[in-house]
């Protein structure tokens, strides 16, 4: 069979048309340029849309018209393109890159941010769908300062501690190892969020740092916004100056909290003369009651004084340490040094004992309860206070034990004890009450305290009433008389003056 040049034409036509299938759009994956943005940065996602050939088709596909991206902001993400972006048409087997601009906002957070972008054909419902990752980092921006330049051997400075960047959370201050500077009393400083500005004591130890200009290592360690933990080295310059006179405190004697004394110290120079040497005392607690100023002149090497400051101490018990400044002239320059120096502060803890007797006169061979109070005429409290009436030819004690617990007591606080006894037959007169009162006062130290009171013994005929009268209560009275007159005379005598630590 023959066919013509116009059945040919047709059969390859229609050849043709059968490879012809529909458009296939493909996306390639995604880059973020840069692949780390901070707020307030700009980048850009670009990828690429392909006009692919299905494995079904044989020769071409059709062409993708007016293909269109559509996008939308996230949290924290502002794109600077308008949606859609118009690609155009993309041929059979071809393809095109899309590059997509984009900002992050300056209240992004750290993390991660996700966006979409939907690929179509113009006027055709289906979509081709990719989501593409941003990494937002937001680091903290962190400078350190100081309120001096220049430190002694042992000194405190503020430090200043500005975040102008991301959060940092739990945050440390340590020195950094190697080192020769170190903090005074610990091992670093727990600064917790830094956020804005704030400040901290910082004690740093210079002793062993050699003098001049010189840099302190502060190690940072602190958490990001999705914590991860980061260690951060900051330089801070500062100047070490070493003015330490070598000389060494030595006091002469305790002083006592809430009384008027002296404070009596020995000073031994153990390094370079010092001339026209002098100390003040300028302590919040220890206070001078005359000159604050000693003048000690001219201070050889090896040479011991001793001087003597009228004070009034409002120091809690204890050891604590005094604040004192000590000035000098060395090689023709006047120097100055502030030093704390611990002397002992002794409780004026004082327990009063006072005696009552009930029924009263006291009668030979009769029986009476003996009341002792015991009242804490000091500043602070008194532990573990414990009476013991001590055994005596005059009378036979009924109780089980000598002594008798009270506990603690409050200043101006007191509490009562009763012993049971029997008065022997003993001759009139006056006979001793042997008392003794042991507590702990607030510095911890114990104290035993003894006291004798003399009870006036009666017979019992001297003990009757006469004319119907009742002896009994004029004593009673005068009993009480006493033992309040004794209790007022304790509390008038402290000092009022001063003010507890």
């Amino acid at each position: 069979m023959v066919f013509g040049k116009n059945f040919v034409a047709l059969f390859a036509a229609l050849l043709l048309l059968s490879g012809a299938v529909s458009a296939a759009i493909s996306l390639s994956s995604y880059t973020v340029n840069p692949a780390q943005v901070k707020p307030g940065e700009q980048g850009s996602i670009a990828f690429s849309i392909s006009n692919v050939l299905p494995s079904s088709a044989t020769t071409t596909v059709s062409p993708l018209e007016g293909v269109q991206v559509f996008f939308a902001a996230a949290p924290g993400i502002e794109f600077t393109a308008q949606s859609p972006y118009m690609v155009g048409t993309i041929a059979s087997g071809g393809s095109s890159v899309v590059t997509v601009p984009f900002k992050v906002l300056p209240t992004a957070k750290a993390g991660v941010a996700t966006v979409s972008f939907y690929v179509r054909e113009k006027d055709q419902t289906d979509l081709k769908t990719m989501t593409a990752a941003i990494q937002v980092v937001n680091p903290p921006i962190i400078t350190l300062s100081s309120d001096r330049q220049t430190i002694q051997g042992t000194d405190a400075i503020n430090l200043t501690i500005r975040n102008d960047g991301g959060a940092a959370g739990r945050a440390t201050l340590r020195i950094a190892e190697g080192s020769n500077f170190s903090f005074v009393g610990m091992t670093q400083i727990y600064i917790g969020d830094l956020s804005g500005t704030g400040a901290v004591v910082v004690p740093i130890d210079a002793r062993n740092v050699v003098e001049g200009v010189t840099t302190i290592p502060f190690l940072l360690s602190y958490q990001q916004e999705g914590g991860i933990t980061t260690n951060e080295t900051k330089y801070l310059t500062m100047g070490v100056k070493k003015e330490k006179a070598d000389v060494a405190f030595t006091q002469a004697e305790p002083i006592v909290t809430s009384q008027t004394g002296a404070l009596s110290m020995k000073v031994r120079n153990n390094g370079k003369e010092l001339k026209d040497f002098k100390i003040y005392l300028e302590d919040s607690y220890v206070k001078p009651t005359e000159s604050k100023e000693v003048k000690l002149g001219d201070f050889f090497q090896g040479a011991t004084r001793e001087f003597s400051i009228p004070v009034f101490a409002s120091a809690e018990p204890g050891v604590r340490t005094v604040s004192l400044r000590l000035r000098w002239v060395e090689g023709g320059v006047d120097k100055e040094e502030a030093v704390a120096v611990p002397i002992v502060v002794n409780s004026d803890a004082e327990a009063a004992i006072f005696l009552d007797a009930k029924p009263s006169p006291i009668v030979a061979g009769g029986d009476h309860t003996l009341s002792i109070l015991v009242s804490n005429v000091g500043s602070y409290k008194i532990q573990n206070v414990e009476v013991t009436l001590q055994d005596s030819p005059a009378y036979e004690i009924f109780n089980a034990q000598r002594s008798q617990y009270i506990g603690g007591l409050e200043s101006d606080d007191f509490s009562t004890v009763q012993y049971r006894v029997r008065m022997r037959e003993v001759a009139p007169g006056n006979y001793p009450v042997e008392m003794s009162v042991r507590y702990k006062d607030q510095s911890g130290v114990w104290v035993s305290r003894n006291q004798s009171i003399d009870v006036y013994v009666r017979s019992k005929a001297d003990a009757a009433p006469k004319n119907g009268g009742d002896a009994t209560l004029p004593i009673l009275v005068a009993l009480a008389a006493a033992a309040g007159g004794g209790y007022w005379y304790f509390k008038l005598r402290k000092p009022k003056d001063g003010a507890k630590k």
